[in-house]
């Protein structure tokens, strides 16, 4: 059988969405919404769609997005966990992928091509220099949901299965606001637990725009969730479901002593985890933890929270770029680390 590279269209948008559901490499990251979110969001522009067929079903894809820099008009390609495809059964259809993507975003003018797909290891048939930052993590933590829930709780930590019970017992309670229903005000509701969570922990989110696009946008995959104490929200999540997976994305919670003691955020995510099991998820993503034996990492913090839940971790191979204009490459790789 002979293999057929294309050209994404809103013609293939059901046969690629497909596909990426049921690959287990695929992700909420080469969805076609993803494509539809990327466009929408300042300081990135238009989004490519590439795929491979055999026999006229698909084997391979690859979404990829442009990323501006600032810099004299120059950008990038980043293919969020793509390409998406089996490196055992389909590597052929895979390195033609690659192969012809490389070919064609060269052409386009950019100074590189950057990918972070859920590859453990993997031989490029073109040539490709280690990412110096990843945007998605190499390891995170994933939870088996084809086990019960007594089995998930058992794996556990103590601790937070005690702060599960907690939180009950205080009276905290969960709603679920799913298919871009969220009010402004629930977006105010998230925007200020967030801005508490940035400031507590020394870290930058992404602007209010890019949380409320995301929720419209991803509508069909993505839940925002709250923890409430009479009426109250103090902690709040942002999850998605996208076929198998389920990955926790985004997480805040109040800055107050007396409501972070309702320990409300685990509560929370035993209830998310329970959504992902009610939507036929095989799998819940905690979406990156610290590498192991790298104690000074910046998800050292979150990652002690996160092991609470037990789960097993899975550990990716680092982004890989393919350079295309290395003088402009390197230009901005040292703007990059002197910023």
């Amino acid at each position: 059988m002979s293999l057929d590279f294309f050209e994404f269209s809103k013609e293939d948008q059901a046969q690629w969405d497909e596909f990426i559901i049921n690959s287990s490499f695929g992700s909420i990251h080469q969805i076609s919404a993803w494509k539809n979110l990327q466009e929408k969001i300042p300081g990135r522009g238009q989004v490519l769609g590439f795929g491979v067929r055999e026999n006229k079903k698909i084997k391979a894809v690859v979404l990829c997005v442009r990323m501006t820099t600032g810099l004299l008009n120059k950008f990038w390609w980043y293919s969020a966990r793509g390409p998406v495809f089996d490196p055992q059964k389909d590597k052929k259809a895979g390195d033609l992928l690659i192969t012809e993507v490389a070919q064609r975003l060269k052409k386009t003018g950019g100074m590189f091509w950057r990918t972070d797909p859920y590859f453990r290891e993997f031989k490029f048939p073109v040539k490709t220099k280690t990412a110096t930052q990843n945007y998605q993590p190499t390891d995170t933590l994933e939870i088996d949901l084809t086990k019960t829930d007594e089995e998930i709780l058992a794996e556990m930590k103590r601790k937070g299965r005690y702060n599960i019970n907690l939180a009950r017992k205080k009276g905290v309670k969960i709603i679920a606001i799913p298919n871009g229903k969220f009010t402004a005000q629930d977006l105010d509701d998230f925007w200020k637990l967030n801005n508490q969570t940035t400031e507590r922990d020394s870290f930058s989110g992404h602007e209010k725009s890019y949380y409320e696009k995301f929720l419209k946008e991803l509508k069909d995959h993505a839940v925002l969730f709250f923890a409430e104490l009479k009426h109250q929200k103090v902690a709040t999540a942002i999850s998605t479901f996208c076929g198998k997976k389920a990955i926790y994305y985004f997480g805040a919670s109040s800055s107050a002593p007396e409501l972070r003691n309702l320990m409300a955020p685990y509560l929370l995510q035993w209830e998310m985890i329970q959504a992902a099991k009610e939507k036929s998820c095989l799998t819940y993503d905690f979406l990156g933890i610290a590498p192991e034996g790298k104690t000074n990492h910046p998800y050292s913090g979150i990652s002690e929270f996160k092991w609470k839940f037990g789960g097993e971790r899975k550990t990716y191979m680092s982004g890989q770029e393919v350079i295309f204009k290395r003088f402009w490459y390197v230009l901005y790789r040292m703007m990059k680390k002197i910023k």
